[in-house]
């Protein structure tokens, strides 16, 4: 028996993946770019990697995962570890600084966290960039998570998915500045998975083709202006990033409601500040990434919106040991 604890964060794509050339590696039709942040916003698991047959287990905040989530986010890891290692399997328990299931990238960091441990307690040896390719198989974020700092994760053109796999393109301090608020405006378990609702935009988008190629270029230009560190097209380019990627969920057929009407609310007050960006993944409760000088702005926004608790946190330098 082999134990090991790991602290992994969540991270915020700036330039959004939506919709899976493959399913079953996910593989995405474009490449991303995102921050891993800070450990305010970070999942704790403690996995223990048993010698043998047995069957891989996980709770997450003290809730037994169904089979379902067992195969999906640790299933397809540990098949792939077992192909490297032998016969082993893993007991995942799981705890998140952050609301489950709310759009919030809780999967990406528990993944991340369970191929940490891996590498680290079964001696692997894996480079950061295979790390990256075996956590895709269990959550496509979750690739991003294993880097600290600005990462790119790459689509790919092989089918094997060999060459889709991430890197860290700028470190974690690298706008000294940035700051992420995250207020929660909704805690409960979103109706209808990413998963799922990836896969029906892709089905049913009129605007899904549009879409893959503006935010294939979107990820060079991303890059270029964190070069430069000029914030204020940076931000309006995360801000029409999202916008756009939630039009394209809302195109869907039969369509798909993530926002609500106090993220409508913020993107019309970030809109109007300047100096602040908004960003929504799967789920209504955004990242708002501004300075230390527009913090306090900020904050005076959200709690008029109504935020029921906000997080503060910043780019971070992803997973590790606890110990």
């Amino acid at each position: 028996m082999k134990v090991v604890e790991v602290i992994s964060p969540s991270n915020i794509a700036l330039v959004k993946y939506w919709g899976k050339r493959n399913e079953e590696l996910n593989l995405p039709f474009n490449s991303s770019l995102s921050i891993t942040l800070g450990y305010e916003l970070s999942v704790r698991s403690r996995i223990v990697f048993r010698e043998g047959e047995g069957e891989d287990k996980l709770r997450i905040n003290g809730r037994i995962a169904s089979a379902e989530e067992v195969s999906e986010y640790i299933g397809k890891v540990m098949n792939r570890v077992r192909q490297i290692y032998g016969r082993v399997y893993a007991e995942v328990d799981s705890f998140s600084s952050f609301p489950e299931s709310a759009g919030m990238a809780s999967s990406a960091a528990g993944v991340a966290a369970v191929v940490e441990g891996a590498n680290e307690a079964l001696h692997l040896g894996l480079s950061k960039r295979e790390m990256s390719k075996l956590a895709r198989l269990g959550s496509g974020s979750a690739c991003r998570s294993v880097f600290g700092g600005y990462v790119v994760w790459w689509r790919g053109n092989r089918e094997d998915g060999e060459d889709s796999y991430c890197e860290q393109v700028f470190p974690h301090d690298y706008l000294e500045d940035l700051v992420d608020v995250i207020p929660i405006f909704e805690e409960s378990r979103k109706p209808l998975s990413s998963r799922r609702a990836m896969r029906r935009t892709v089905e049913s988008s009129t605007l899904f083709k549009c879409r893959v190629e503006y935010a294939e270029n979107e990820v060079i230009r991303a890059i270029q202006l964190i070069k430069n560190k000029d914030l204020e097209q940076l931000f309006d380019l995360i801000m029409r990033n999202s916008n756009n990627m939630h039009a394209v969920i809302l195109d869907s057929w039969p369509p798909i409601f993530y926002l609500n009407h106090q993220s409508l609310k913020v993107m019309e007050e970030i809109y109007n500040l300047k100096g602040a960006a908004y960003t929504f993944d799967a789920g209504p409760n955004p990242h708002i990434l501004t300075t230390k000088r527009n913090l306090e702005k900020v904050l005076n926004i959200i709690v008029d919106i109504g935020a029921k608790r906000t997080i503060v946190t910043k780019p971070g330098e992803g997973p590790y040991i606890v110990g």
